[in-house]
């Protein structure tokens, strides 16, 4: 009788510069929204965990905010400190490379946080389907492929050879299990899906950050945040009262928008999106709240 393949199972860390698609990426593989996106630079704030389940075993997934060069905000300060710390927790790390765009100074940075992991690595070139013509940078990274354990070329948008990547990722994991793995992992199977780590409160503040950055697009300033206050099932509508917060009274009246307008469309889209996830009827009200200091409270 042929020997049944025993189960695998470890922590994956996608890493990469902003938009390179490591949120795409995640959604893709988990087969369900988890993380935000937008062509915004480090929409993604914090690590999001989310646990892919198959045949071949469980692993846990973990998207990190894009590293970003020359900060001089506080929140782009203490985002950049987000990702090397989820590197330490790593089985194996994805490095997520757009290869449409060229080399810089962000990508350098994420290449060294790479190089410096003890983890089992894989380059993965993102973005095949745009990397055309003048647009095409492969031959920039090519010279990284040696310091690889697996190379794969995926278009995370389109999900094209994701799959390939997931195989790769399976026989590159250890055949032990790491330690605590299979406990994290019970926890994470213990709550609602999406199977995340992410409350419902932060869910839906994600959510309509999201709509808020898509909406506004360069209009808006970096520097704005989601409260969720309240959330009231009432059994026929589900309640949801949220504060974006900004920390200028100029770019409240543009995130009200005139006659409410902007507000309005932000929480259109986003009562949609959270009405389709919850398969439940959705009131969201949003209010506009111009707090200076709201950066100071973000971990």
């Amino acid at each position: 009788m042929p020997k049944t393949q025993s189960q695998k199972f470890g922590r994956v860390v996608l890493l990469g510069r902003p938009n390179a698609g490591k949120s795409t990426l995640l959604n893709q593989i988990i087969g369900q929204k988890v993380s935000i996106t937008s062509p915004r630079p480090q929409t993604t704030r914090k690590n999001t965990q989310a646990l892919f389940v198959s045949s071949k075993g469980k692993i846990i997934f973990s998207d990190t905010p894009g590293i970003m060069h020359k900060v001089e905000d506080l929140i782009g300060k203490k985002i950049n400190l987000k990702t090397p710390k989820e590197l330490n927790k790593a089985d194996l790390l994805v490095l997520l490379i757009d290869i449409s765009r060229a080399k810089g100074e962000e990508e350098n940075r994420v290449i060294g946080l790479a190089r410096n992991s003890p983890a089992k690595k894989i380059l993965a070139y993102n973005k095949i389907d745009v990397a055309k013509g003048k647009k095409d940078y492969l031959s920039d990274y090519n010279f990284l492929e040696e310091e690889f354990d697996g190379v794969v070329a995926i278009s995370a948008l389109k999900s094209t050879h994701v799959k390939s990547l997931i195989e790769k990722i399976f026989d590159l994991l250890p055949a032990k299990a790491p330690v605590g793995i299979k406990k994290d992992i019970k926890l994470m199977e213990s709550q609602k899906s999406p199977i995340s780590d992410q409350s419902s409160d932060t869910y839906i503040s994600e959510i309509i950050r999201e709509k808020a950055f898509l909406v506004l697009r360069k209009e808006l300033p970096y520097t704005v945040s989601v409260e969720v206050k309240e959330i009231n099932d009432k059994g026929n509508i589900i309640v949801i009262k949220a504060n974006l917060l900004t920390t200028d009274k100029r770019y409240k009246k543009m995130i009200i928008g005139k006659k409410a307008s902007t507000i309005k469309l932000i929480g259109q889209k986003a009562r949609r999106e959270l009405e389709l996830v919850s398969q439940r009827k959705i009131y969201l009200e949003l209010t506009v709240i111009s707090d200076p200091h709201w950066p100071e409270r973000f971990v």
